[in-house]
């Protein structure tokens, strides 16, 4: 520890260095870095018979002018901006713009009925306000999370209760809380990054003990698959499962770990395809879809012919498709490339495949291992909800409701969260640089 007591030509060096180093919470761990040198140069002077007058003065001098110094230390640990992934997330926020104008003049066009407040400017409002938070989160220190670790699960555990037994139910799924007549948050959507964040400072600070190891596992496991299957939500169960299983390789580096949230992920999906005659129609529909083409094939007939039909330029900015549902939340993607063409739809892919790869840019440069588990476990959930609802939206994989195109449907709930997932991300790369601080 830096001592009280320093002699005051150091006291004044260390100001003097510090002064230079933008990074404030660097501070006390620069001047304890220098002190401790600075000690060991002037015992080492003392040793050779100077007085302490002139063993402080001659460490002082052997460190180097106090500008330079700073200025060197500035220049290694200063904050470091992550500008490919912000500049990528600043042209996904771009397209949603020009998609939700598209589906308010299709939605016009078709004489469908909408929200009584325009999607275009609700997405900016949402846009607005999750910019606010992203910067925000972006200047918080991501590390003081990590001894919360344990409120954080539980509490968002107490809240899934709450909602899975008092929430609003909407499409069979109990999942909204709502706040008012004009508010309400996608709860499921949201606990999915709590409960991402929350395990992966749990995984971080876990007991070493191979028997406690699987006891805490098998809990991370177990809680939030339980919540999502009371929803019922197995879209949630599908996304945090995966995530989970990408943050516990992260954290183990091992692939034999990733057996139990594999055969929990099997068995929970085996369970309510068994007992749920509604989720078996829809699995049944994915395979052939004709078989009942006006009932639980509909969507996929209609996501089918709408992308058969497109062609390379569309049939037009805001043309009607009154056939395809949901085309300003799940089936987005469906609808853009059937007015727009397959020229937009690829180049959408490509954006989404490049922001991919600045997310893993910034975990491969990550040092510190609990950053790299955070920003490993939010950019697992932001890929795969590109990747699955991209697949559906093409026919490839089931359709699941409740898995959005990050940053592109509409949808408050979701933006936000997205929003403050990279706001958090941006934390841990701009201190990728800095010296360790005590949390």
């Amino acid at each position: 520890m830096i001592k009280k007591d320093n002699h005051p030509v150091i006291d004044d060096y260390l100001a003097s260095v510090v002064r230079q180093v933008r990074a404030r919470e660097l501070h006390k761990d620069i001047r304890q870095e220098i002190a401790d040198h600075l000690e060991e140069l002037v015992s080492l002077k003392r040793g050779e018979g100077s007085n302490e007058e002139e063993a402080t003065r001659w460490a002082v001098s052997q460190m180097g002018e106090p500008s330079t110094v700073g200025a060197e230390l500035n220049k290694v640990h200063k904050p470091r901006i992550p500008w490919g992934l912000i500049g990528w997330v600043a042209v996904l926020l771009l397209i949603s713009f020009v998609a939700m104008y598209a589906v308010e003049l299709s939605y016009a066009e078709g004489k469908r009925v909408q929200s009584s407040i325009p999607f275009l400017l609700l997405k900016l409002m949402f846009s607005g306000i999750g910019l606010a938070v992203m910067l925000a989160l972006q200047f918080f220190d991501y590390r003081r999370m990590l001894r919360y670790s344990w409120m954080i699960f539980i509490g968002t555990a107490v809240i899934s209760v709450g909602v899975v037994l008092f929430g609003r139910q909407i499409n069979g799924m109990k999942a909204y809380i709502v706040f008012g007549p004009y508010f309400s948050l996608d709860w499921m959507t949201t606990s999915i990054y709590l409960f991402i964040i929350a395990a992966a400072g749990l995984l971080y600070s876990m007991d070493s003990r191979q028997r406690s190891r699987w006891k805490q596992h098998l809990l991370l496991l177990i809680v939030p698959s339980f919540l999502y299957m009371l929803g019922p939500s197995i879209s949630s169960l599908l996304l945090y499962v995966c995530s989970y299983m990408i943050l516990l390789y992260s954290a183990t580096k091992s692939w034999r770990v990733l057996l139990p949230p594999v055969m929990m992920l099997l068995a929970a999906f085996s369970s309510i395809f068994s007992i749920s005659r509604y989720a078996l129609d829809r699995l049944s529909a994915f395979w052939n879809p004709y078989a009942d083409p006006n009932g639980a094939g509909y969507t996929y007939v209609q996501i089918n012919q709408s992308i058969r039909s497109a062609g390379w330029w569309g049939h037009g900015l805001g043309v009607s498709n009154v056939r395809l549902p949901e085309i300003h939340t799940d089936n987005l993607f469906t609808y853009l490339v059937y007015s727009l063409g397959w020229l937009t739809g690829m180049g959408i892919v490509v954006c989404a495949v490049l922001f991919a790869v600045q997310m893993l840019h910034v975990i491969a440069n990550v040092r510190d291992r609990y950053g790299k588990m955070i920003t490993s476990g939010l950019a697992a959930m932001l890929a795969l909800q590109f990747t699955w609802n991209l697949g559906m939206s093409l026919g490839l994989l089931p359709i699941l409701g409740g898995i959005s195109l990050p940053f592109l449907s509409y949808g408050g709930s979701h933006l936000l969260a997205e929003m403050a997932a990279m706001g958090i991300m941006f934390s841990v790369y701009r201190r990728k640089d800095m010296i360790r601080s005590r949390i």
